[in-house]
Order: structure tokens, then C-alpha cells, then sequence
């Protein structure tokens, strides 16, 4: 089930997102434990990890990992370690926990892949929240089509949160093809999904994903979710 929410700009969609965001995060803080927010990159988010970084969210009980990653040290201009850490973990959200993919020492992606996969079943299971972006090629998290690994990815019994895979050479992957990502059943297990996407190409893609039959990576994962997907969309 798809809940859609259509903006008229893109600072509509932010403040309407804050303001669900908060909400949610506060209400389940309020009942004790803590809540597991795994985010993406790419600049569509941006706006919005820098509002969330503003709010009196309490940070502390608050936990942020990754949904995917490219095999690079946090230092590389493309990692989206870095990019969390640039524009949400600062100011009132410094005070949260961050829980990242790259692993130091790990010489494979796919040994990476394993060790990173040990620690989110342990620091960042169970996932409260997680924020979806979408590529134009209609690629979600690090699930891409015709990627290697992609069916491990996709593997609807799998007990796995993370996988490495291999993504086909294009303009949207750049240079940086090995990626870690959370698998498809791991993203469908959070309590809550969200997707943020702007620009009529990238509604277009969602709406072709959403007919029967669809390979479209975003449109398989739709498929095996069981849980409501929040649609935030604004041209």
C-alpha cells in the first residue's frame, strides 16, 4: 500500500516531512528504547537532513545508520558516510549514534558486506524508520537492475541486512560500482518507509513501477512490502 503526498515545492515537502518526522520519532521515544533511522544520500535529501539537524528531537536515544554505501573510506567525496555526517550529524543531532557501512580493514566489498552485516544486527535492528530515495534508472538504496548480487539482494527469505553487490557502469553509479546495501527484505521489516523523490522524470519512473510485472528495481521492492510506503513528491 502506497500512501502518496503531493507538494507544491520541495520546502513544502521539507517542513511537511520535519514536521512528520519529529512527530513519529518523539512518540516512540516517549514510550523508552530508542529509534533506528536509516537514511539515504544524494542531494534530494539534503534540504532535509539539514532541518532535522535543528530540531529538538531528543538525538541522544537516537540511532542513524545507512541504507546503502559505495566501497570507499568515509573520506571519499562520494561517500555517503560523509555526506550523513556533513549535513544531519551536526548541531542538535550531533548528540545522535551513527552506525556505518564502510568497515576499516575490510580489503572486499563482500568482507565488508559481512562484518557491517554483524553490526546492524546488532546495533541497528530493529529499524524504527527508513528514508528511500529513487534514481531515475528506477534504482532504490544500492538495488540496481541487472546488478551483480542483486538476486542475493532480493532474496525474500534471506535473514541478511546487508549484501554487497556490483552495479552496471551508467551516469548515475559515476565511477564507484561496488556498493554495500540493505537488502530488500531488511528494508521491508522497518516499522515505517519513507520515499522522497522530486521531479516529474522520477514520478513518471515510480508510476511505471507500480504496473504489474515491473523489473524496475523500486517496483520488485514494492511488491514484497508488507507495510504502508509514505510517498513524499514534489516537482
Amino acid at each position: 500500500m502506497i500512501e502518496f503526498r503531493e507538494f507544491a515545492s520541495p520546502d513544502d515537502m521539507v517542513v511537511q516531512m520535519v514536521h512528520d518526522l519529529t512527530a513519529r520519532f518523539s512518540n516512540h521515544l516517549m514510550a523508552g528504547g530508542t529509534v533506528s533511522w536509516a537514511v539515504s544520500g544524494g542531494s534530494t535529501p539534503k534540504p532535509l537532513f539539514r532541518a532535522m539537524a535543528q530540531t529538538d528531537v531528543k538525538w541522544s536515544s537516537v540511532v542513524v545508520s545507512l541504507v546503502d554505501e559505495r566501497f570507499v573510506p568515509p573520506g571519499h567525496p562520494r561517500s555517503n558516510e560523509k555526506f550523513v555526517r556533513t549535513c544531519l550529524l551536526k548541531d542538535k543531532a550531533a548528540a545522535a549514534s551513527f552506525v556505518g557501512l564502510w568497515q576499516e580493514g575490510a580489503d572486499t566489498a563482500d568482507v565488508a558486506a559481512d562484518q557491517a552485516n554483524r553490526h546492524y544486527l546488532d546495533k541497528v535492528r530493529p529499524i524504527h524508520s527508513i528514508l528511500l530515495g529513487m534514481g531515475s534508472d528506477g534504482h532504490t538504496a544500492s538495488l540496481f537492475q541487472n546488478a551483480k548480487g542483486q538476486e542475493e539482494a532480493f532474496n525474500w527469505d534471506s535473514d541478511r541486512y546487508i549484501v554487497a553487490v556490483t552495479a552496471p557502469q551508467s551516469d548515475i553509479t559515476g565511477d564507484e560500482l561496488e556498493r554495500l546495501t540493505l537488502t530488500a527484505p531488511a528494508i521491508a521489516s522497518a516499522d515505517h518507509l519513507d520515499l522522497m523523490i522530486t521531479g516529474k522524470e522520477k514520478r513518471a519512473v515510480l508510476e511505471a513501477a507500480l504496473e504489474p510485472g515491473s523489473d524496475l528495481p523500486i517496483g520488485r521492492l514494492l511488491a514484497g512490502l508488507y507495510k504502508p510506503l509514505k510517498v513524499y513528491w514534489a516537482p
